[in-house]
């Protein structure tokens, strides 16, 4: 049974409504004084940010979006690409958001020019890697044994497991203080957040060690597996990450 793709249609639905929500939040408080400064806080406009790049995101990994996308420009691997950069623009947005749980004020432009520049120079890796690939060979699994797909892989899948790694390692431990004092809402926000993070640890570290393993040996485990286990820990990091940002929206903040 497929369980990746009722949990990503899940996802995007969650992702959808949490962008709607937090874009209906800023303007229904647009007397605020965020708003009169002519300016979004930072925790507002990076959940915004990360549940639109995220919707957009699964909508573009569709099948037949993608196809279509590919299609209409005649560039290979162009609906992968922008799939990959749009979930770039989500952990980064995601990452962001994470910095006014655990950073004071004055130390958030430095952390947030740490986390902007990684995925910056992400971003530009895998454009050029992606695009450059060779005709007749597809960003996937499955090509893991030629060169130009394997080093994209291993970039974009090192990018997931790095940050899903430190997404978890900066929420789990707020969700614990959270639950022990008692604030549930934003405890559950902040555990969801961090299973989201496990997800993506392992989505991108089974994949980076599949194609690490198949460029090493000539041949790794079965490609259906990896394809399963990836899609399905893909689906649950959407999922619970989006469900988790949309938990926040009317949780208090507790931060560190």
């Amino acid at each position: 049974m497929d369980f990746a793709a009722p949990i990503l249609r899940a996802a995007l639905v969650v992702a959808t409504a949490t962008a709607a929500a937090t874009i209906g939040l800023a303007i229904r408080n647009r007397e605020n004084r965020y708003s009169r400064a002519g300016r979004w806080p930072l925790d507002r406009w990076s959940r915004y940010a990360a549940a639109s790049g995220g919707a957009a995101s699964i909508f573009v990994a569709l099948p037949g979006v993608s196809a279509r996308i590919e299609s209409i420009t005649g560039v290979d691997n162009l609906g992968m690409v922008m799939v990959h950069l749009l979930g770039i623009l989500t952990v980064a947005s995601l990452q962001a958001f994470l910095v006014t749980w655990t950073y004071q004020r004055d130390a958030w432009r430095l952390a947030l020019r740490v986390r902007f520049g990684a995925a910056f120079g992400v971003a530009v890796a895998i454009t050029v890697l992606g695009l450059s690939a060779p005709s007749g060979i597809d960003l996937i699994n499955g090509y893991a044994d030629a060169g130009a797909a394997a080093i994209y892989l291993l970039v974009i899948d090192t990018y997931w497991a790095v940050t899903g790694i430190a997404v978890a390692w900066d929420c789990l431990p707020l969700a614990i203080f959270n639950a022990r004092g008692g604030h549930r809402s934003i405890a559950a926000a902040q555990g969801l957040i961090a299973a989201s993070g496990v997800a993506s640890a392992l989505w991108g570290g089974t994949e980076a060690a599949f194609v690490a393993v198949t460029q090493i040996r000539g041949d790794a485990w079965n490609t259906s597996t990896q394809d399963a286990v990836s899609s399905s820990s893909a689906g649950l990091f959407a999922l619970c990450l989006f469900s988790g940002i949309a938990v926040s929206i009317r949780a208090r903040r507790n931060s560190r």
